[in-house]
């Protein structure tokens, strides 16, 4: 969703990108020398407001308004950057666009009253120092949006409003091998913002609706107080997504977690994240114990058609409330 927020160019940037356009401007024959001079000037002045107002405006339009964001995304960028800065620095490059559109405006009204070639020069010149003291006065607010544009672009394209399940448990119980089964395709990945790793995201049909299956591998696979301060908050933010956790248990011991562990992490999950959560025992086909009411196998497929029941009963549940 942020994939359409423009490069936001620097102050020089926007600068020379207007002069120039503006230095290509001329007026091939006039009478009067002063008529000539007069309308290539207000060519030149008329082109740099265009090009300066139209950039800074898309760039107020397009940046999401953090009013209007759902929560999710809107802790997203309150993790990365201070969301007071973000709106200040949105709202100093519209002044600034307001404000050159004032100044050509009102230099244009005053190129009509001038007379001489000299006072018309004078005025070109004095416009262009006035232009770039503007827009200079910026360049800190668009390096900081250049950065939120740059990280924005990366924050995974996850519907927070569509029924979500999120796989979580410790590494190597199974968690990618249930996600490809579920979604019966190859799941598309997206860079999560806060971490090293990335996120897995896989789209199925379920009672007739449309749900997305999430797997976070590097999230939400370890107990909490091993984690830095980012990488909680990022846990955090999926609390905002309206959407039920499947934890998965590996009671075969090829993952290398205790069951002490792994329902310690769920524990853990389950407390800081939601309630709602669905307990499901992976590698059902190597061993003939049962530890939890629905047991899978991504290699046999047993335990799928109750996993699906109880996906959909959570669904029907919470479109019912």
């Amino acid at each position: 969703m942020f994939t359409r927020i423009p490069t936001v160019l620097r102050s020089q940037e926007i600068i020379n990108k207007s002069f120039l356009k503006a230095s290509k401007i001329t007026e091939p024959y006039h009478p009067k020398i002063e008529d000539k001079i007069r309308k290539e000037i207000t060519d030149r002045i008329s082109t740099i407001e265009s090009i300066t107002y139209s950039h800074l405006m898309k760039l107020v339009k397009k940046f999401p308004t953090i009013e209007k964001l759902h929560p999710f995304y809107e802790d997203m960028i309150d993790l990365m950057f201070d969301i007071d800065q973000y709106k200040v620095s949105l709202s100093k490059a519209q002044w600034a666009a307001e404000r050159v559109e004032t100044l050509s405006t009102d230099v244009i009204k005053r190129l009509k009253k001038a007379r001489k070639t000299e006072q018309l020069t004078q005025m070109m010149r004095e416009y262009y120092g006035r232009y770039s003291s503007i827009v200079n006065s910026i360049d800190k607010e668009l390096k900081f949006l250049s950065r939120c544009r740059d990280w924005l672009r990366q924050i995974p394209d996850i519907d927070p409003e569509m029924p979500t399940f999120i796989i979580a448990g410790m590494p190597n119980v199974g968690k990618s091998s249930l996600l490809s089964k579920l979604t019966g395709n190859i799941p598309k990945v997206a860079p999560y913002p806060f971490t090293t790793q990335n996120i897995f995201i896989g789209y199925m049909e379920l009672g007739g609706r449309k749900i997305q299956v999430i797997d976070t591998p590097g999230i939400l696979d370890r107990p909490m107080e091993e984690r830095n301060e980012m990488e909680l908050k990022s846990i955090l933010s999926l609390r905002d997504i309206k959407g039920t956790i499947i934890f998965l248990f590996d009671p075969t011991g090829h993952s290398s977690y205790s069951a002490e562990q792994q329902e310690n992490l769920f524990q853990e999950i389950k407390r800081r994240l939601r309630p709602n959560v669905i307990r499901v025992q992976t590698k059902a086909d190597l061993t003939e114990d049962r530890t939890e009411q629905i047991a899978v196998s991504t290699e046999t497929l047993e335990g799928f058609d109750e996993l699906k029941a109880e996906m959909l009963k959570l669904i029907s549940q919470k479109v019912a409330a």
